[in-house]
């Protein structure tokens, strides 16, 4: 009797089950996110439960009634997967390993994209911003993307913040390059991809985090490509072509884009600072007119060594031109004695033009092993030569002596050379480990010449040659212990730097540092369900000074107002916590929170002192350096949802609150502790009132943030665009008015010991531009032929 209840109450426990499994791409074994599962009752095909796919492809369904399936899987742009599964008291858990999708023959696909992808996934230890769907991004560059992606601020200049902070790693496809994001085009761009808390595989650079920008490549047989050209107020102008070619073994992708870009521009100083001899009032305008062309080539092949490895060669020249003019009136004045500095009373013409030249070129190689689940071996070479040539020509009016003209010229040239290799291997069902190296190699050579007629007393002509070395290796190890997927790492990173300064009368002409640092990082996740996780990551991080903010000779554009770099920075060390919660929803919803804390220790920021003497102009002016105050601490919330609210209208927001204090003291025994609470939205909503027409709308809010000095202001900006499909959805015309209130202003205000000052500045941000683009090809090729001339899977999978 007793054995008969025990096998009794065994049967009853067993009256469900669970399903396992992994999707991936059947020609590249890259993983298939965000792909729906659903399990359908075999007699009548109803629906039983689903779930959808993690980034690494992986799924789970669970408290399966027992009985017969069928399972069934989609994702965008692939053929529908599906396989009879059953689940007995004998085997209630089914384990179905990989389940390789092919690609779909027609571009049917592409329609679906609008209606289930959305614009912004978070997986907590990443966003992933759909960039393809921002229509207020057309014909425009990488700038243009980054305005509306979620924790990014980008500042006049193309300064790009991550949650306050300027220390980002930007990243293309994943490795380093020496373009800047003017000159990359949106229409080149697939996706962002936003890591604020990187694991130890990444480079331990970027205190902030990294920013990913992953390129567009056709994934179809046969020549497809895609066409545009945009078309914006004020002589601004953009054409790109890209063409894909895909047979057998061999993939062959290129593009050119060129952009012919004019905007005008104004800015304004006020200063007063409390000299020996009473207050001194600075009051400065400035006005000009900036163009830039560029140039932008992409050429490149991946080609099947074998079924299991594949190489790939890419090469992207670039060639920009700037031709700018600036105009510069300054009036400086001592109110009690009525002095007028000479060197403050002027109108100054600015004629700045030059060219940068570079190209990346870059090789990578993969290695799978189909037989073993997440096995991989990749390496990767990379050189990026940069070559930029600029010149300054100014011809100063003064009010009591005869007009002068100065020339100064810079010509640069730098080199990034890198290696990379990294192994993964499973371990057991669910684990895995991770173990890399890499080198990178930088130098910069800047030459800089000045002249001026009539000749100054000195001559601040100078030359700084800098070198940077890094060796590191890592090793990361992940695993599952129930819902519990945890995931450790180290980082090695071993810096070498030197410094030149070639000039007359520097008492010591060179420096060199050398330190050895660790980077740990540490992922605790729990799965609620599986579509719900939370999550608690750490990360410790660096940001080393960059060649610029090192070299210490001035750039001399406005004599009254210096900027230099300082070869005594330091290092700044950043450790990074995070506790997200994330939820997703059927039809592309999500909603996510995130709680982060981060505190920089050596802070590097700017300070600016009003009382530099400067030898050559025998004069006291304002001089803006890069110094190691102390320590800066952020922590706040942040809140990503993206939903349809209709079947034709789609709403992304983006919110955050943070505070920010920064506690130091500067050389000049001057103390810092400052702080506020930042606030910061996005909001991204797109209507779609027929098949063919999408209606788009962002805006943008930046609450004043602090500085060691002072704070930048409020910044505000609304876009709206406009996309009409045309010639059978192969076509598209795109309306897009970008600042459409005219509000858009980068404004600082800094006060310090003796000096406060107000600084305006409006580059032309409302634009009207009309494009259109056309895509073309077979996307029919014949399909690939299946190994060993097996006959095509009926259930879906290969």
């Amino acid at each position: 009797m007793l054995l008969l209840l025990a096998a009794t109450l065994g049967a009853r426990a067993q009256t469900t089950g669970r399903i396992d499994g992994m999707l991936l791409d059947a020609a590249s074994q890259q993983p298939l996110p965000f792909a729906g599962v659903v399990l359908l009752r075999a007699s009548d095909s109803t629906f039983v439960t689903g779930a959808q796919s993690l980034e690494s492809g992986a799924f789970v369904l669970e408290k399966i009634p027992l009985g017969s399936y069928v399972l069934k899987a989609t994702v965008v742009g692939y053929r529908t997967g599906r396989r009879a599964v059953a689940l007995t008291s004998a085997a209630p858990e089914l384990h179905l390993g990989p389940l390789r999708l092919r690609t779909a023959a027609t571009k049917l696909a592409e329609v679906v994209v609008k209606g289930e992808r959305a614009i912004v996934t978070d997986n907590l230890d990443k966003k992933v911003i759909d960039v393809t769907k921002d229509l207020t991004a057309t014909g425009g560059t990488a700038v243009d993307v980054l305005q509306n992606v979620p924790s990014v601020t980008v500042d006049q200049s193309g300064a790009v913040s991550l949650r306050g902070s300027t220390n980002v790693r930007i990243l293309v496809d994943g490795k380093p390059t020496g373009v800047t994001l003017d000159q990359l085009p949106a229409s080149s761009i697939q996706n962002i991809e936003v890591v604020t808390n990187p694991s130890s595989r990444y480079d331990a650079e970027g205190s902030a985090g990294i920013i990913n920008i992953v390129l567009k490549k056709e994934r179809q047989d046969g020549l497809n490509g895609q066409a545009s050209a945009t078309a914006g107020t004020g002589d601004k102008y953009n054409t790109s072509l890209s063409l894909n070619y895909h047979k057998g073994k061999l993939n062959v992708f290129g593009s050119y884009d060129w952009r012919d870009d004019r905007r005008t521009g104004y800015g304004s100083v006020r200063q007063r600072s409390q000299t020996a001899t009473g207050p001194v009032e600075l009051n400065q305008d400035r006005t000009g007119v900036f163009r830039g062309v560029s140039h932008a080539v992409r050429l490149g092949f991946d080609y099947a060594l074998t079924p299991d490895q594949t190489l790939t060669l890419t090469v992207q020249p670039r060639y920009n031109s700037q031709d700018n003019r600036e105009e510069i009136t300054s009036a400086q004045t001592n109110l009690t004695t009525g002095d007028l500095p000479s060197l403050g009373n002027t109108l100054r013409y600015n004629t700045n033009a030059g060219y940068a030249k570079q190209a990346d070129f870059s090789v990578d190689y993969r290695r799978l092993w189909p037989e073993e689940k997440g096995r991989e071996l990749t390496a990767n070479v990379i050189y990026t030569p940069v070559h930029i040539n600029l010149g300054v020509n100014s011809t100063v009016n003064y009010r009591d002596k005869p007009t002068e003209y100065q020339q100064q010229r810079s010509d640069t040239q730098s080199d990034l050379a890198s290696a990379q290799l990294d192994y993964v291997r499973p371990v057991g069902e669910k684990g895995r480990y991770e173990l890399g190296a890499k080198s990178i190699s930088r130098r910069s050579d800047d030459d800089y010449r000045y002249t001026s007629q009539p000749v100054l007393a000195y001559n601040p002509s100078n030359r700084f040659i800098y070198r940077e070395f890094i060796q590191s290796a890592y090793g990361t190890y992940a695993n599952v212990f129930g819902a519990f997927n945890y995931q450790l790492g180290l980082r090695l990173e071993q810096t070498n730097t030197r410094g030149d300064l070639v000039a007359t009368g520097i008492t010591d002409p060179s420096f060199t540092r050398s330190y050895f640092s660790l980077f740990p990082s540490a992922v605790l996740a729990y799965d609620v369900s599986t579509e719900h996780r939370v999550q608690l990551s750490y990360s410790r991080r660096i940001q080393r000074p960059s060649a610029d903010e090192l070299n210490p000779f001035p750039d001399r554009s406005d004599p009254l107002n210096l900027r230099a770099g300082n070869t005594s920075l330091r290092p700044e060390f950043v450790h990074s916590l995070e506790l997200g919660d994330q939820h997703f929803f059927g039809g592309g919803s999500s909603v996510s929170a995130t709680a982060f804390y981060r505190l920089e220790e050596n802070t590097i920021t700017n300070i600016r002192d009003p009382f530099f003497y400067d030898v050559v102009t025998n004069s006291t002016v304002t001089n803006t350096t890069r110094l190691n105050v102390g320590q800066e601490t952020n922590y706040g919330l942040e809140a990503v949802v993206s939903a349809p609210v209709t079947s034709i209208w789609k709403v992304s927001l983006n919110a955050s609150a943070f505070r920010r204090i920064i506690k130091g003291s500067a050389p000049t025994n001057v103390d810092f502790n400052t702080s506020n609470v930042v606030y910061t939205s996005r909001l991204n909503t797109t209507v779609s009132p027929t098949k063919a027409l999408d209606l788009q709308l962002s805006a943008n809010y930046r609450s004043p943030v602090v500085s060691a000095q002072g704070q930048r202001l409020t910044q505000f900006n609304a876009d709206f665009a406009a996309k009409y499909s045309v010639l059978k959805d192969k076509g598209s015309l795109t309306l897009r008015v970008s600042d459409i209130f005219n509000t858009l202003q980068f404004n600082f205000n800094a006060a310090g010991a003796g000096f406060e000052s107000v600084a305006r500045n409006k580059r032309e941000s409302r634009i009207a531009y009309l494009g259109f683009s056309y895509r073309f090809g077979s996307g029919t090729a014949a399909p690939r032929p299946k190994r060993r001339e097996e006959p095509a899977d009926e259930r879906g999978f290969e």
